[in-house]
Parts: structure tokens; C-alpha cells; sequence
């Protein structure tokens, strides 16, 4: 790079400009390529570290004012990218003219973007030149920030690459280049390009504006350009200060004329806050505008200084109107105002005082929406993307970013629930229907509508239904607290505090029972469900009542004495305690057709004739019945009479005293009974043997037969009666 040093001496070795009716031209060709967003040093730019860009927007339009006294300036940019990476040829900015503004008004609308067609684009420049018949000399000043490439009549495979894409080193018809020969490096052409450009007259600068260009092979891309465009080698520059003084030297050394650009006198005032007063220069032989500071505090105004009026806080940062990042700078006399720090590029946008990428969407991409289809589309002037609204035809609804056939989910109208969400069917524009959210619901949602919980219980509480129910706190179907159906306590037990409990006592309800002291009680339910003996009554047990199975009885009547019996007709009754504990008669069996009831039993008869026969033990008694069988000891009747055989008689005594005196047949002594017999009047009487005047003593042989024989008719007769 030509040092500044080296640049004042140029300056100072130029022949004096002298006054011409018409200036020459300084025609400016700027590379507009998308690396033109980075710093110089090629990072990513920011407000400290700009782009090439925003500085070169900066320092060209001020060389342009600074000069407009010795050159007629225009301006080409090489062309604005597109998805095919554009290399066609630079665009005309700014026409020739003596009005700077052409200048300004070109860096300021132009973005970067695209390739580097140098040599296409200095061939269209002197093609314009060359329309022109221009009377005055005219120089092209080139500012690039790379290699010249962009020409797709290379071969991809066997050029050198512009950038590190390894072109050429596969076989042939196989490019490797990221862009096939747009990658290229386009050296022959640009220089080509120079030299016919120096050949017509017009001579070519080049400025190599980035930190790569500065040496080596690259600045020697750069060197070949100017020379064949009759300028010997390229200028170098890596930031704002050092372009600055580049392209002032360039201008100073091709200057050789001038015009007055304004008033000797006139005053105005520049956007920085500085005051520029026109006078002549006698260097030159013009007037020019001499550029002063006003002093700390006060800034230009109408052309003349006056106190600050800031309209910012120094160091501030905010996006502009025009889409660039303004920050606020204080000047020498600290005096603030807006001023550009970075100029959002070729797919950028400023937000929140940076410049950020505009790349809303992938181009080409397509979503749905509430209202319908939405695709990304790219807006080639200023890189960005967005979504475009659209609509799906009638009958058809977008499904994951394709309108396709309505496939009716709902009939319009209709609601239901997603777990708490009211859901609605919603017919769209294209009449097709889907569910949507709505309204949220607190407690639950049921049957497309909200629902309140009408209990407030904790699940697994418990209470008491009634007095023999437990029911539980449950979690219904719609999440809510409920209390459950009642569960019944065992038999025997009852709820207490949501828990049965087991009954202190226990009977069958109903039941009857006599309680102390001639109560009666019953058995009944409580008023916690439990069965409990409960008094219902006294009885008068000084009046004689009595407490029976849970009853008062009256007193007995005295019917009879325990034990006594009697006759009813012919069947025994005896004195027995009967269902109520009071003694009565109670019937026994009948007597037999041979017995009659005697005394409260059932005796047999003596017989009927002349003989009667009687059991041991028992005695021929005659009564108002008949003649009956009694015992001997001394019972109704008497003793039984004594018998013939071994054994005495036996002594009775009774109402029939009855007595008898035994003739053993072996001769054996036998006691001799006394009594009597009272019988009815007319009835028969047993006379035993004593009474008889038998001496059973002695045996009287010949009676022997005789008796013999009166027995076995007594027994003939008793077994005929039988």
C-alpha cells in the first residue's frame, strides 16, 4: 500500500490546476458484492468494526463533494444478487454530472449482493464512456474487496478458484467449484478489460479495499488490472481512514483543471456539525469550500455556529428510517446527532439497533394458518423473506401446508370437551369444519359445557349416612370430589365420627323379657341403630301380679293344691302349675272299660258274681261306682284283704279297715287281720276265712278237693269275663 507520506509528495509534485470550461469525468465503478457486508478484516460487522460498505458509503460521496470543483462524477455498481448468483454486468448508478447528489443518493439506495464481474463490468463502463463523446478526458476509479470471477466461459475444472473451493483437482467435466465457473478466477478478462479501457483514452485505477488485497498473489490480481489500465499497480486499504487518503491521492494526481463550485463568501453548513466557507483557492485558480470546525458547544446552523441543539444521548443506538443503525456521536464541539454506524445489507433487516437477518422463512416453504396457507417468498431487491397470505379453495382446507379435500370432522355448531377445553365445530371459509378451543373451564367440562363441583370433600374422607351408613369421599368421572354410595355397618354395630362402631349390647328387636323387681322390658333400636333392653312397664307385685316372659299376671285363683287329685267322669285329674304358674287341673288318660277313677285314679273292678279276685296289695272295696280293687295302705278303701298262700294278709287301714288272715298251704302260722268293710247297701261282702269261724290252724283233709275245685272256677270265670 502507497503510504500517506508517499501520497502527500504526489500531491505536492502535481502541476497547479487551471480553470477549464468543462471538467473531466471521474468515473466510479464499486464492487457491490455480498462480501461488501463484512469489516475489512472480514469478520462480521458491528457498530465499533463497520462493513466495507458502510464505510465506502461514507467516503465516496465525500470525495465526490470535496472534488466537484475539479471533476464530473457517475457511478456504476456491479449487479444485485439473485437465487442464481448474478454475474451480469454492473448497472449505471449515476450518470455523469456535475451535481454531487447523483453520487450520494446511489451509495445510499444500492445493497450489496451477488458475484464480482470486474471485467463485465468494465466493459460496460467504457461502452457508456464511449456513447458519451466526451470533449474532456475521463478516468475510471475501481474499489473492490476481491478477485475479479463471475465469468462462466471458464472451465470449471481446470481455472483457479476465487475462493478455496478446490476446482480442477477432480476429472474433467467434473467441476468441484461451489458455483462451477462463476467460482472461477476471471484475471485474463478483467485485465483485458483495463487495457482496452486505456487504449480508448480512459485510464483505469484500482483500489484493493479489504485486509486480503494488501499482498501477495491477491494484490497481484489487483496490480495486473492497473497496469494494463496505464495506472502501474494498485492502491491498498483496510479501513476508513486509509480509503479516505487513497482516494484523495488519486484525485489530487489526476485533477488538472477546475471550476468555481461556488460563491466566494457564500457559508453552509455540513452534516457533521461543521461550517464550510467558499473562497478562493490560489492554488488552483477556483473558488473552493474550506471546511471549518465550530468551537465545543456549538454546532453549524444556517451557515453559521450556534450553541448545540442535541438531539440524542451520546452513544445511543437506534434503527433509522431508511433501514440503517444510527448511533449517537458527539463531534469535537460535543455536540450530538445521528449519524450512520452500519448499513443493514443484502438480506438484513435493523432491529433493536443491529442488523439482523431478514430470513423470516425458507423460500419456497408453505404452512397453514387459522385463516387459511401462508408461503415464503423472497424479495430479490432486498434478500429478505416472508410469508405470503393465501386462501385454500372452497371445499378443500390446508393440512400441514397443502391445501387438500375438506375431510369434515364436526357439524358446525357442535361442541365437546377435551379434558377441561371447550371445544366448538367451526365451519371456515371453505365450508370445511375442525374443532377448535375455547373456553377453559375450572372445575370440569362435560357435554361441551363447564361444570361447577357441587361437593367439597378430600378423597378417602369418610362420614356417616344415617345412623348404620358410612360413605366415602371418591374422585367422580369428571375429577371431582363426591361422596360415594353408603356402605352398611355389620349387624350389631353403628356409625360414629365416618367409622362403625360395635354396639355395647346386643338382643333380637322385639323380644320380651322380665327385668329386677317385676319390671318388663323390651328389646328395641336406639337412636344409633343398636338393639338395647328398654323398661316397659311395673307390675303390682304387692297386689299379687307377677312378671312373666316380659307380661304382668294377675294373681292365681287357688283351684287346688299342688298334688291333689280328682275325678272328672272317668278320667284322673291332677293339680299341676300350669302356662301361666298357676296351679290348675290337668286332665290325665281316660280310665279302661274294666277300671273306674277312684280317688283321682284309675282302679280296676273286683269283678262281677260270686267270686272276685283282687291283686296282692290291693283289697275289694265296694263304692258308689262299684266294687273296686284298692290298695291296702290305707288309701280309699283300705288294705287289701288277705289272701290265701304263703304270705299274710296284710293290715289296712282306711276307710274300709280292711283286714284278712292268710292260710298258708305249708302249714305255716299266719296272723289273723280285724276290721270291716262298709259297702254299699245290697252290695257284696268278702268275708275272709276268720270271720268265717275257719280255724286255718289245722287242715281239714277232706276240704282239700273242695277248695281246689272253687279256685279253678273263680279263675274259669275271670278269664271268661275277660
Amino acid at each position: 500500500m502507497r503510504s500517506l507520506v508517499a501520497a502527500l509528495t504526489l500531491v505536492a509534485s502535481t502541476a497547479l490546476a487551471v480553470p477549464c470550461t468543462e471538467l473531466p469525468v471521474l468515473f466510479l465503478v464499486q464492487d457491490k458484492s455480498g462480501s461488501m457486508n463484512f469489516a475489512p478484516d472480514g469478520t462480521a460487522a458491528s457498530a465499533s468494526n463497520p462493513s466495507k460498505w458502510s464505510i465506502a458509503r461514507q467516503v465516496v460521496p465525500t470525495l465526490a463533494s470535496n472534488f466537484n470543483n475539479r471533476f464530473r462524477f457517475a457511478a456504476a455498481m456491479y449487479p444485485t444478487d439473485t437465487a442464481t448468483f448474478n454475474c451480469s454486468t454492473a448497472s449505471i448508478y449515476a450518470p455523469i454530472s456535475t451535481q454531487t447528489s447523483g453520487i450520494t443518493n446511489a451509495y445510499n439506495s444500492a445493497v450489496p449482493g451477488g458475484g464480482t464481474p470486474t471485467a463485465a463490468s468494465l466493459q460496460a463502463v467504457r461502452a457508456h464512456i464511449n456513447a458519451q463523446n466526451l470533449a474532456t478526458p475521463a478516468y475510471v476509479l475501481l474499489i473492490t474487496d476481491g478477485l475479479p470471477n463471475c465469468n462462466t466461459s471458464l472451465d470449471a475444472n481446470s481455472c483457479t478458484p476465487t475462493s478455496t473451493a478446490a476446482c480442477g483437482t477432480v476429472p474433467p467435466a467434473q467441476s468441484s467449484c461451489g458455483l462451477g465457473a462463476k467460482d472461477c478466477l476471471d484475471t485474463q478478462a478483467s485485465v483485458q478489460a483495463a487495457a482496452a479501457l486505456y487504449a480508448a483514452g480512459i485510464k483505469v485505477f484500482v483500489v484493493g479495499f479489504d485486509s486480503t488485497l494488501v499482498a501477495g498473489n491477491n494484490k497481484a490480481v489487483l496490480d495486473a488490472i492497473a497496469s494494463a489500465g496505464g495506472t502501474s499497480s494498485s492502491y491498498s486499504a483496510s479501513n476508513q481512514t486509509q480509503l479516505t487518503n487513497v482516494l484523495n491521492t488519486i484525485a489530487l494526481n489526476t485533477a488538472t483543471c477546475c471550476q468555481d463550485v461556488c460563491t466566494a463568501g457564500a457559508s453552509q453548513c455540513l452534516s457533521n456539525g461543521s461550517r464550510r466557507t467558499c473562497s478562493l483557492d490560489s492554488a488552483i485558480g477556483c473558488t473552493t469550500w474550506t471546511t471549518t470546525q465550530c468551537q465545543a458547544g456549538t454546532t453549524c446552523s444556517n451557515g453559521t455556529c450556534q450553541g448545540c441543539s442535541n438531539t440524542c444521548t451520546a452513544g445511543a443506538a437506534r434503527c433509522a428510517s431508511n433501514g440503517n443503525v444510527e448511533q449517537c456521536v458527539a463531534n469535537a464541539q460535543g455536540c450530538t446527532s445521528w449519524q450512520t454506524a452500519d448499513t443493514c445489507g443484502y438480506g438484513e433487516i435493523c432491529a433493536s439497533a443491529q442488523c439482523n437477518s431478514c430470513q423470516a422463512c425458507t423460500s419456497g416453504a408453505s404452512r397453514c394458518t387459522a385463516n387459511g396457507i401462508e408461503t415464503c417468498e423472497w424479495n430479490v431487491i432486498t434478500g429478505c423473506t416472508s410469508w405470503r397470505a393465501g386462501t385454500c379453495a372452497s371445499g378443500s382446507v390446508c393440512t400441514n401446508g397443502s391445501c387438500t379435500a375438506c375431510n369434515t370432522a364436526c357439524t358446525a355448531g357442535a361442541k365437546r370437551c377435551a379434558n377441561k377445553t371447550v371445544e366448538t365445530c367451526v365451519a371456515n371459509a371453505q365450508g370445511c369444519t375442525s374443532w377448535q378451543a375455547g373456553e377453559t373451564c375450572t372445575d370440569f367440562c362435560s357435554g361441551g359445557a363447564c361444570g361447577t363441583c357441587g361437593t367439597n370433600c378430600t378423597a378417602g374422607q369418610t362420614r356417616c349416612q344415617g345412623a348404620n351408613g358410612v360413605e366415602t369421599c371418591i374422585i367422580d368421572a369428571n375429577s371431582c370430589p363426591a361422596w360415594g354410595p353408603a356402605q352398611q355397618c355389620a349387624p350389631n354395630s353403628y356409625c360414629a365420627n365416618g367409622s362403625c362402631m360395635t354396639c355395647a349390647t346386643s338382643c333380637t328387636q322385639g323380644a320380651k323379657r322380665c327385668g329386677a323387681s317385676g319390671t318388663t322390658e323390651e328389646c328395641r333400636l336406639d337412636s344409633m341403630g343398636c338393639t338395647a333392653w328398654a323398661q316397659t312397664g311395673q307390675c303390682d307385685v304387692g297386689g299379687g301380679e307377677r312378671c312373666d316372659m316380659g307380661v304382668c299376671i294377675p294373681p292365681c285363683p287357688v283351684i287346688c293344691e299342688p298334688g291333689a287329685r280328682q275325678c272328672s267322669a272317668n278320667r284322673p285329674q291332677s293339680c299341676q302349675a300350669g302356662p301361666s304358674g298357676c296351679y290348675v287341673w290337668r286332665d290325665e288318660t281316660a280310665c279302661g272299660s274294666e277300671q273306674a277313677c277312684v280317688g283321682g285314679n284309675c282302679e280296676d273292678s273286683c269283678g262281677s258274681g260270686e267270686i272276685e279276685f283282687c291283686p296282692n296289695g290291693k283289697e275289694c272295696v265296694g263304692l258308689p261306682e262299684g266294687r273296686f280293687c284298692l290298695s291296702t295302705d290305707g288309701g280309699v278303701g283300705g288294705g287289701a284283704g288277705g289272701g290265701d298262700g304263703t304270705t299274710g294278709g296284710g293290715n289296712g287301714s282306711g276307710t274300709g279297715g280292711g283286714s284278712g288272715a292268710g292260710n298258708g298251704a305249708d302249714g305255716g302260722s299266719n296272723s289273723n287281720g280285724s276290721g270291716s268293710e262298709t259297702t254299699e247297701p245290697g252290695g257284696p261282702q268278702r268275708i275272709g276265712a276268720a270271720a268265717m269261724g275257719c280255724n286255718c290252724n289245722t287242715v281239714d283233709a277232706g276240704a282239700v278237693p273242695l277248695l281246689a275245685m272253687g279256685l279253678m272256677l273263680v279263675l274259669r270265670r275271670r278269664q271268661a269275663r275277660r
